[in-house]
């Protein structure tokens, strides 16, 4: 599903971000990626969605390369990749249903299949009924779970979470982390970058863990390896 093979990316500053990075992440895992502020995971996120480049190496999603791609190839690069942030980027003067619909009328899809898709969709992340809703009459967990819809509405074959619990109490981070690990159950692979160190070590999954710009632990139910 993804690989990067000997990437480096040195931004113009003469900052390393990635050194020498290999890894693969096969389709249907479910991977966190950990390590301190400025050990290169965001670095890493930018580029599996091309916004940004590597110096030297090589990126192959879905098998594919990425590094070459015209503007539309990258647009249906993305097409394939849902994005969760921790501070949801939800449009504040539409409601829960318009958000949702919005990744929908990006790709063109017709009135009548988001009129079908979204309701199905809202139901599956806890959200029935709250279409109407606008995100400032939503709880912190409510406005993830719509961030979480927008994400997976038009079935991305890879989800992106980027501290997807960052602003979120311990309870409602595992409502949050029940519903990515569901979505991933069903075929989606889930890639996640996060400090929360109590989840990682509970779900035992896969963790890459990164160190300026290296992978220096990748291991299969791994626990999350740094002090809180």
């Amino acid at each position: 599903m993804i690989q990067l093979l000997n990437v480096s990316k040195i931004y113009p500053n003469k900052v390393q971000a990635l050194n020498d990075l290999t890894v693969k992440i096969d389709r249907g895992e479910f991977v966190f990626l950990v390590g301190p502020s400025g050990a290169g995971k965001s670095t890493f996120i930018k580029l599996l969605i091309r916004e940004e480049l590597p110096t030297k190496g090589q990126i192959l999603v879905g098998g594919k390369s990425i590094l070459r791609l015209r503007k539309s190839e990258v647009a249906k690069l993305r097409r394939n990749i849902g994005i969760v942030f921790q501070d949801f980027r939800l449009l504040t003067d539409r409601t829960v249903f318009e958000n949702v619909a919005f990744a929908m009328e990006v790709l063109e899809h017709s009135k009548k299949e988001i009129r079908a898709r979204v309701p199905s969709v809202l139901e599956m992340v806890g959200l029935d009924g709250k279409g109407e809703y606008f995100p400032h009459q939503l709880s912190g967990g409510e406005q993830q779970r719509v961030a979480i819809a927008r994400a997976i509405v038009n079935g991305p074959r890879l989800l992106i979470a980027d501290e997807p619990t960052g602003n979120l109490d311990p309870e409602t981070s595992w409502e949050i982390m029940e519903l990515l690990n569901d979505i991933n159950r069903r075929g989606t692979t889930v890639l996640m970058a996060t400090h929360a160190r109590s989840i990682v070590n509970k779900m035992r999954k896969r963790v890459i863990a990164l160190e300026q710009g290296r992978v220096v632990r990748d291991e299969e139910e791994g626990g999350y390896g740094y002090e809180s």
